[in-house]
């Protein structure tokens, strides 16, 4: 999926939006913590080559929900997965900037509890996910009846 760089109406009134990379220098960035402790850069494409700009600004998050939330309040801009991003672009609540440097993040994440024993279903799913194909694999049935 594309990451999307997105900024509410009102703070692109109030600033304009940026049209290069390095114009995100005199924007207030919405950013994320990652589980690490690290403050992901943002990434992009330019030319054939992934860039990664730090940026900086008001706010650093745990999650790309609440960096959502904060740019449809007008905050600052964000850059967040496409997919959750899709509905507030189309009613209006934010806009989509940088468009032809957005960067394709590869794959799923999944978080789980890092414990010795992980329910058999997790298991079961962590498993699939991680064969090649992962996700896009079709699942296989254990031949297990269940009874109602």
């Amino acid at each position: 999926f594309p990451m999307v760089v997105v900024g509410s109406p009102d703070y692109l009134r109030r600033r304009a939006a940026p049209e290069r990379i390095e114009d995100l220098r005199d924007h207030a960035c919405l950013r994320l913590r990652r589980s690490n402790g690290s403050v992901a850069p943002w990434s992009f494409i330019d030319g054939n080559k992934t860039i990664e700009a730090i940026v900086s600004g008001p706010l650093i998050a745990h999650d790309y929900p609440s960096l959502l939330g904060a740019a449809i309040q007008g905050i600052g801009l964000a850059q967040v997965p496409g997919p959750i991003a899709e509905a507030p672009i189309v009613d209006g609540r934010l806009q989509a900037l940088l468009g032809r440097s957005a960067v394709t993040t590869p794959g799923v994440f999944l978080y789980y509890p890092e414990r010795h024993q992980v329910l058999p279903k997790l298991r079961a799913f962590i498993d699939h996910i991680r064969q090649p194909g992962g996700a896009e694999a079709p699942a296989k049935r254990s031949g297990r009846l269940r009874q109602s």
